[in-house]
């Protein structure tokens, strides 16, 4: 009797932790939407791309599977290379607006892949926040070969899409661990655990911070969770209310296409 009441909670615990993509997608809102997706390439002052189109490709169909949930999916329709290689030096306050005027495609999500982000300093890619619903200009930027903060360019682009359809990071603010600010602070979405950032193992992804939050809990944030800044190899998905904010915020945004 032990024996199996030991192989059923077994059992539980296996189901619930084999598929990170365990969630009730009868409940979330379908939107039914493919989306194209135009890649500017910037090349460097010697016309080297560095990323190739199938790396992109790979990184697009597997940035489907995240948001598959609420049957979304992106195409790339056109690949584009710019040779102005000032850009692949990318400083928001210097270049964005000059490579919206000059590279911009409406009705597209314009992706910008460059070698190195200055400004923002630090950041290993951007994205204008919550811009699914602005046809006219706005994008992405991600590092090509995804030296930085997440140890490859497939987490940059599902977390910078992330911010694209509204999401802020599960790190913002200072959301206590009892959840009692969750819809106030932090990312203001109840089912991400409080996030103090830090550092995590890239092999076991086991959180490896002491940190405490305002109550002296000490945080378990989740370290799989897309818009983390936990490496990319522990990545494995957005939070059902991740997904359902997604949708209501492409739905009720304006000028949805």
């Amino acid at each position: 009797m032990k024996f199996t009441k030991h192989l059923l909670v077994f059992i539980v615990a296996f189901i619930s932790a084999v598929n990170c993509f365990s969630q009730v997608i009868d409940r979330l809102p379908c939107l039914d939407k493919k989306f194209s997706v135009v890649a500017h390439i910037v090349e460097d002052s010697l016309g080297n791309s560095v990323i190739t189109e199938a790396d992109i490709l790979t990184n697009i169909d597997t940035l489907n599977r995240y948001f598959s949930p609420i049957c979304v999916s992106f195409e790339v329709c056109e690949f584009k290379y710019i040779k102005d290689w000032r850009y692949d030096e990318f400083d928001v306050d210097s270049h964005w607006v000059e490579m919206q005027v000059k590279y911009h495609e409406e009705e597209r999500i314009n992706i910008f892949y460059v070698f190195n982000i200055i400004n923002p300093a630090g950041e290993c890619s951007y994205s204008d926040q919550g811009y699914i619903t602005n046809t006219d200009s706005s994008g992405l930027v991600i590092k090509k070969d995804g030296n930085g903060c997440y140890q490859d360019n497939l987490k940059a682009l599902v977390h910078e899409m992330g911010h694209y359809f509204g999401l802020f990071d599960s790190f913002e603010g200072s959301e206590l661990v009892d959840g009692s600010n969750c819809s106030t602070d932090g990312d203001q979405i109840c089912d991400t655990p409080a996030d103090p950032e830090g550092t995590c193992d890239p092999v076991t992804c086991r959180f490896l911070g002491l940190d405490t939050d305002g109550n002296g809990d000490y945080y378990t944030p989740h370290v799989g969770n897309a818009m983390s800044g936990f490496p990319g190899a522990c990545m494995c998905e957005f939070t059902y209310e991740q997904l359902l904010y997604m949708a209501n915020f492409y739905l009720t945004g304006t000028g949805n296409w």
